[in-house]
């Protein structure tokens, strides 16, 4: 796994699908497939612009959870390879 930068992570995501891992706060790592590409995300799922997401973490729709979650931008992020 590669480390990557959270504006990094962001540009991909918007990009398309990317499988990335993050260290969650108790220290295990955390796999996701995830995007904010909307031509990827259910339209029932789209964004609705009520809020806007804090620079402290980067939000991105979970794939295989189907449902939005976001990692802080303080976490270690790193891309599949």
């Amino acid at each position: 796994m590669t480390p990557i930068e959270p504006s990094e992570l962001r540009t991909k995501l918007n990009e398309g699908i990317v499988q990335f891992a993050f260290k969650k706060l108790d220290g295990d790592l955390r796999t996701a497939v995830g995007t904010t590409s909307l031509d990827n995300i259910p339209v029932d799922n789209h964004p609705n612009g009520n809020g806007a997401s804090p620079s402290s973490v980067v939000t991105f729709f979970d794939i295989s959870k189907a449902a939005w979650r976001s990692v802080s931008t303080s976490q270690e992020i790193f891309l599949a390879d």
